[in-house]
């Protein structure tokens, strides 16, 4: 019996950090990252929960992994080159919004979460000489990547959650809407007169459009010219 266990040890695949980041990653896209536990993970890899701790930390730990797994799977050598920075900016911007909508919870799990990975480190580095290529100063680069990467996140956490109770409940999405656009322009037009103008456009369906226009209105003020830093204190 002692070498039949000894023979199962041995031919059982090595624990790695590379296989628990994609196990955690598969787990995530099967059942949502609310539902990935330590010992979730353990189980699907065929090992103790002791274990994984050998390996990994914590569960914060483990999102840091699932970050740079993440990065680690965005096609960014796939992008088209362009000689204009603005222009590859705006095209990573597209494709990172398009890439964390088809993964499920990515933005959660990317948002605010700065991970020293090389796959992280060659989106920064790349970002970075578009952005100083494009005669921004050191700190107006540094501060441009993050109003970029809080905007793309931030849109992606806005189209992914229910917009209202009665969406969340099921109600259909185009008919939701159709309520709110007859609420607001049932409102006082002399009380709200902008508001029952724009009730149509305020309810229209197309996330696309919303979030080019901010993108692009984005990257041309930076084009543009920043405006000087302001001491917040």
């Amino acid at each position: 019996m002692a070498r039949q266990r000894n023979a199962t040890r041995t031919n059982r695949e090595p624990v790695t950090v590379e296989r628990i980041a994609n196990a955690a990653f598969e787990l995530v896209e099967q059942d949502g990252l609310d539902a990935l536990t330590m010992r979730k993970l353990a189980d699907r890899l065929g090992i103790q929960a002791a274990t994984l701790y050998w390996h990994v930390r914590d569960k914060h730990d483990l999102i840091d992994l699932l970050a740079e797994e993440l990065f680690a799977r965005f096609p960014l050598d796939d992008l088209p080159p362009d000689d204009n920075e603005t222009e590859s900016l705006y095209t990573f911007g597209q494709a990172f919004r398009h890439y964390l909508l088809e993964r499920r919870d990515a933005a959660r799990i990317l948002s605010n979460r700065f991970v020293i990975g090389p796959h992280m480190l060659a989106i920064l580095e790349r970002l970075l000489g578009w952005l100083r290529a494009a005669d921004l100063d050191e700190r107006r680069s540094a501060q441009a990547l993050i109003a970029i990467m809080a905007y793309i996140h931030g849109f992606v956490l806005w189209e992914i959650t229910p917009m209202s109770g009665p969406v969340a409940r099921g109600e259909p999405f185009p008919d939701y809407l159709a309520d709110v656009r007859n609420e607001l322009e049932q409102l006082s037009t002399s009380e709200f007169p902008h508001t029952v103008a724009l009730a149509g456009y305020l309810t229209e369906q197309g996330n696309d459009e919303r979030f080019s226009f901010g993108l692009r209105s984005l990257l041309n003020g930076m084009a543009q010219g920043a405006p000087e830093a302001t001491d917040a204190s």
